[in-house]
């Protein structure tokens, strides 16, 4: 039930494992490729039942608390069976909706080839949700099977970029060129989206630089999204145990991405672009 990842309804799946660390990430649960228990301490009752004083952090834990204070995020999937799991969602998708891979960066493993491949065979809508920071021949083999792609683009800037997420954006250009190429040949369709982020990616100056990107691709890109900062996830990190820098940070200001927008449009870098999400009166 995603209304967030792509048109219409759709079934999301998260895939483990991402190249890129960005330091304000919403989902950090799927930053490793291993396996990992998040501990939910306003649903312990301390019962013992995972084997320890505190939580208990094993996936054997996870599946004997008895009232999910323990939840494992990394479950191991037979590709066929989750197919045939997903397929089970048809009947509301409609005539715009489908399935998306999401993350981390699901072209990290490489069966998501398979399940887009498997997937496009039973006739369902496919969607990426990319960081775009995969190899060359893994984004075109993942295109063959996709009707749509999800780019994120969040920093113009490749030095920026290495500051706030750990990895140049070079590739993530190139890649870019790719998937753009690929829309402009009526393959599919192509979103770009960028996040929105306090004191990291909400410049003029950075949304200017991305939309100077995006102009020269034309109407190979039917949208540009500026996604508004979610403060929601500063509970999983919590529930990880870890520390979040932007923990306690506000919303943006609507007036704030009122004015991104307009510099965003000013830029001529697609027909449609928008803002999303949710943010401050």
């Amino acid at each position: 039930m995603s209304s967030e990842d792509g048109p219409g309804l759709r079934t999301t799946v998260f895939l483990k494992g991402c190249p890129l660390h960005c330091r304000w990430c919403h989902n950090p649960e799927s930053i490793s490729p291993k396996g990992e228990v998040l501990w939910h301490a306003a649903r312990c009752i301390a019962c013992g039942g995972c084997g320890g004083a505190g939580p208990n952090r094993t996936f054997e834990a996870a599946e004997a608390c008895p009232t999910g204070a323990l939840e494992a995020k990394g479950t191991p999937w037979d590709i066929h069976k989750l197919c045939r799991e997903l397929l089970k969602d048809r009947a509301y998708w409609g005539a715009q909706g489908g399935v998306t891979l999401s993350g981390g960066e699901p072209l990290m493993q490489e069966a998501s080839l398979e399940l887009l491949r498997l997937l496009k065979e039973q006739g369902a809508h496919t969607a990426i949700d990319t960081c775009g920071l995969t190899s060359e021949a893994r984004l075109r083999s993942a295109l063959k099977h996709c009707g749509m792609v999800l780019y994120d683009l969040k920093l113009a800037y490749s030095a920026r970029h290495m500051e706030w997420t750990g990895a140049g954006n070079e590739e993530i250009l190139r890649n870019l060129q790719i998937a753009a190429n690929w829309a402009q040949s009526g393959a599919g369709r192509l979103w770009v989206r960028t996040p929105v982020i306090p004191g990291a990616t909400d410049s003029g100056e950075n949304i200017r630089g991305i939309g100077d990107i995006l102009r020269p691709y034309g109407n190979a890109i039917e949208r540009w999204e500026l996604c508004a900062f979610n403060n929601l996830c500063g509970s999983k990190y919590r529930s990880l145990g870890r520390a979040w820098e932007f923990d306690g940070v506000p919303l943006m200001d609507r007036a704030r991405m009122d004015a991104l927008l307009d510099i965003a449009q000013s830029t001529g870098a697609c027909a449609d672009i928008r803002w999303t999400g949710a943010a401050k009166e």
